[in-house]
């Protein structure tokens, strides 16, 4: 009985670094901490082979809801104790797809993404 609920608890806090369902939240689970570039360039192709098309095939604000973070604060949080330069770049692009709003021009009817 304790190892079930032990168990289930592991899978609860396991669950957001398992979810990693497209680039973005790729890079945001496994790059923050990346001592070095070569680390961070293999995190990188890692997460390329699961999600080929890249930050292309994130909806810009994917991960916009009612108790997320806004884009500084994740890239506060993921990037600060990380020593690789390519490491927290990639994890600010990462958080400004997911939390940054697209921006709408009006006169165009264009929904666009921000520039970075």
């Amino acid at each position: 009985m304790n190892r079930m609920i032990i168990a289930a608890l592991l899978c609860l806090v396991a669950a957001p670094v398992m979810a990693a369902d497209n680039f973005a939240e790729c890079i945001i689970a496994k790059m923050p901490g990346v001592q070095n570039d070569i680390a961070a360039n293999a995190v990188f192709q890692v997460c390329q082979s699961n999600n080929p098309t890249g930050f292309v095939s994130v909806q810009q604000g994917a991960g916009m809801g009612l108790f997320s973070p806004s884009s500084a604060e994740c890239v506060a949080k993921n990037a600060s104790d990380t020593k690789s330069y390519r490491a927290a770049y990639l994890i600010g692009i990462a958080c400004r797809k997911l939390y940054d709003a697209p921006s709408v021009d009006w006169e165009r009817g264009e929904i666009t993404p921000p520039k970075n």
